[in-house]
């Protein structure tokens, strides 16, 4: 059973969650204010630029690498880079488009982002999909300044961090543990952009100011 209640913590109501088993609250999920919708081309040239800078990165640590730079970018300069849509799982934050993407390379997975092939290789061993060779060139103008200059920054820090560094860095961030105690018995759950950005004296202002139109940006 689940009920819809009011967000007793914030500024303002919101649509929220009760997860129920039986009488006793297990959990609650809030709906996300900002409705950004994935960009999937930059998702596509993020992942081939990852392929020229970083190659040999497994699925994991590329997930984690866009959701650190989204992470980064959203708390710097108001938007993420990638847009894509983050969950959380037992293993951490997960780009889920990007995941799709790299694990389930489909014709149809491959039509929504606009390509027929993935424009770098990739090669499985065991559970791993590893992003090795590039095909290409990276479209650059699909990217601002500050897009790769992030990306660029996270690389530079994380790039060469294993899956138990990335694991706790990512566990500790507010963004993944606030959905993730409150998921009940889910094994999956959407994470939310404005949980992702730095707290500030200006970021209430910010998402309401941005609320309305972040679906179109």
């Amino acid at each position: 059973m689940i009920a819809q209640v009011k967000n007793v913590q914030g500024e303002r109501d919101c649509p929220c969650l009760y997860v129920y088993k039986g009488k006793k609250v297990v959990g609650r999920m809030c709906e996300s204010r900002l409705k950004f919708k994935p960009k999937y081309e930059k998702i596509v040239e993020l992942l081939l630029y990852l392929a020229h800078k970083r190659p040999n990165a497994d699925h994991y640590q590329a997930v984690k690498f866009l959701y650190l730079a989204d992470t980064a970018h959203i708390s710097k300069y108001g938007r993420p880079i990638t847009f894509d849509n983050y969950c959380a799982l037992p293993y951490g934050p997960v780009a889920s488009n990007a995941l799709n993407l790299l694990k389930n390379p489909s014709a149809s997975v491959m039509r929504k982002f606009g390509i027929d092939e993935l424009p770098f290789e990739t090669e499985k061993l065991d559970s791993n999909i590893y992003i090795k060779t590039p095909k290409r060139a990276v479209n650059h103008d699909v990217f601002s300044i500050s897009d790769l200059k992030v990306f660029d920054e996270i690389l530079s820090k994380y790039g060469t961090w294993t899956f138990d560094q990335l694991y706790q860095e990512t566990h500790s961030h507010f963004a993944y543990k606030t959905v993730w105690k409150n998921r009940g018995d889910k094994k999956s759950v959407n994470m939310k952009y404005e949980d992702m950005m730095e707290e500030k004296s200006t970021k209430a202002a910010f998402i309401e100011e941005i609320e309305s139109v972040s679906s179109y940006m």
